[in-house]
């Protein structure tokens, strides 16, 4: 009996790495699966940050030189008199408010 029960303590240890086994290869392709899902995700948002980058910059493209052809563009006078204006504000110092406490003498 005493060499049964060694070959039952043997067979468990040797079930018991088995499954350990078992179980760290079950981690390691989890978590390898895991880390190719992230990859992908990366990947897609990736694109689609370029593409809409893409997108932007053909918009930008396409208004950009209608917009900044002020030769061809029908409000250049009414444009170029807001800027001067615009000037003008900036250069010219804020009036103070006058005192609303001070009383006029008045005349008796």
């Amino acid at each position: 009996m005493n060499l049964l029960t060694e070959v039952n303590k043997e067979m468990k240890k040797e079930l018991g790495y088995g499954v350990a086994l078992v179980g760290a290869l079950a981690g390691a392709g989890a978590l390898t699966a895991a880390m190719i899902r992230k990859k992908k995700r990366e990947e897609i948002y990736h694109e689609a940050e370029l593409k809409a980058m893409n997108e932007l910059d053909e918009m930008m493209n396409e208004n950009g030189d209608d917009a900044l052809d002020c030769d061809t563009c029908s409000c250049a006078e009414a444009c170029a008199a807001a800027a001067e204006q615009a000037e003008v504000d900036e250069t010219e110092p804020e009036e103070q408010p006058a005192d609303e406490t001070e009383e006029e003498p008045s005349a008796e």
